[in-house]
């Protein structure tokens, strides 16, 4: 809505934005407005206006309504815009079917009748109490799609009441102690963050995962990620994760009973790269696994052809079609963890290795590094795999 005549975050591009604004709504006045947006970095001269507006949306009967007031530099900054009540009336809320909200806050009246209505909720740097968030969820039994981001609550992250017809639910860097939804149609889950207590075990139809996570330890993965996501099929795992040699390998991890497709991407220390073998306890855990996309995110040395190739007891991969290995290096623990694979996958299809070289050396060096590690790749694991198992080395 401001034209380019006067520069961001200036006085005078405040006032024309909002000359902009008020002449719109202006023209729109007594109108049925469906859509309404507000995209603008929150001032506080602007709440006069911010409040106008959300009058307007009301009396205009809005369905669909943004309000998206971030700063460039939002960091430190604990003032946020206050809804005012005319929002949060029933007539206003039984009418709204998606709402957008960014640097807000959120204090609920004491006879807040809900939005029944409400299919999609996009909530970002939101100030809200636990309880208040709670009972604002609560009230969304229309709800399908679900975004909280940087919205810190210093509690749980709980929804007890039944939330039937939820489909989507992505979370991240919220400063939460727990998640726990009741949502039994619940298809996708996404969550950024930190690693905490994670309850999704109502959701019955819960299929496709995706967790991005500041730190995670190989017991905590197949101890507690089993049984608060039971029936994930399509499980992405990103994070920090430290290697070493447990006792989980010898013994019966929980298991991802109907897990098929199964992403990790593990960011590995140095130090823990030769312990590679140990993720040999994902492949246990997931019985009916039928793809395999493995990043080896860690920095290693090349097989050197003398060091000793460890093993582990065999377990059976009857449904394994496609391993794809990114980032390999050729290194002992890779070649460790990669035999025990295609020796215990008697479905193999597609066996590919992407080789990556992160030396710091010039075009040749590098070369002469992908060829290396392709020629251990071949050598290795070329004479393991079955006839009918395609190994590619890209």
């Amino acid at each position: 809505m401001c034209g380019g005549r006067t520069a961001a975050g200036s006085k005078e591009y405040t006032q024309e934005f909002v000359q902009n604004v008020n002449t719109v709504l202006q023209k729109h006045n007594g109108m049925f407005v469906e859509d309404f947006e507000v995209k603008f970095e929150f001032d506080r001269e602007l709440v006069m206006h911010l409040d106008n507006w959300i009058r307007f949306a009301a009396v205009s009967q809005t369905k669909n309504l943004a309000f998206d007031l971030v700063p460039d530099e939002f960091r430190g900054r604990g003032d946020r815009y206050l809804l005012p009540a005319e929002l949060l009336d029933c007539r206003t809320t039984s009418r709204l079917r998606s709402i957008q909200l960014s640097f807000v806050s959120i204090i609920l009246p004491p006879r807040f009748n809900g939005f029944p209505k409400l299919r999609k909720l996009d909530l970002h740097l939101v100030h809200v109490t636990a309880k208040d968030f709670q009972d604002m969820l609560s009230s969304c039994s229309n709800l399908e799609w679900l975004s909280i981001v940087r919205c810190h609550l210093d509690d749980e992250l709980k929804v007890d009441h039944p939330l039937s017809c939820l489909l989507h639910l992505h979370i991240a860097h919220c400063e939460i102690t727990k998640i726990k939804f009741n949502a039994m149609k619940l298809k996708t889950f996404v969550y950024r963050g930190e690693c905490l207590p994670i309850d999704l075990s109502q959701s019955s139809e819960l299929k496709d995962v995706h967790l991005y996570l500041d730190d995670l330890t190989l017991d905590h993965a197949l101890t507690t990620f089993p049984t608060a996501l039971p029936t994930v099929q399509s499980l992405t795992l990103k994070a920090l994760a430290p290697l070493k040699m447990p006792r989980l390998l010898l013994q019966n991890p929980g298991k991802f009973s109907q897990l098929k497709y199964l992403d990790l991407d593990l960011m590995i220390i140095h130090e823990d790269a030769g312990n590679s073998l140990s993720l040999a306890s994902y492949l246990r855990a997931a019985p009916l696994i039928e793809k395999l996309e493995l990043h080896f995110g860690s920095f290693a040395l090349p097989y050197n052809g003398w060091e000793p190739i460890r093993s582990l007891p065999g377990c059976r991969l009857n449904y394994l079609k496609n391993l794809n290995a990114m980032g390999f290096m050729g290194s002992t623990g890779q070649l460790e963890f990669l035999l025990h694979a295609v020796e215990n996958a008697p479905a193999l299809e597609v066996l590919t290795l992407d080789p990556a070289c992160r030396f710091n050396v010039d075009h040749q060096g590098r070369t002469y590094f992908t060829e290396m590690v392709r020629e251990i790749g071949i050598k290795h694991l070329g004479e393991r795999v079955l006839p009918t198992t395609k190994l590619c080395v890209l």
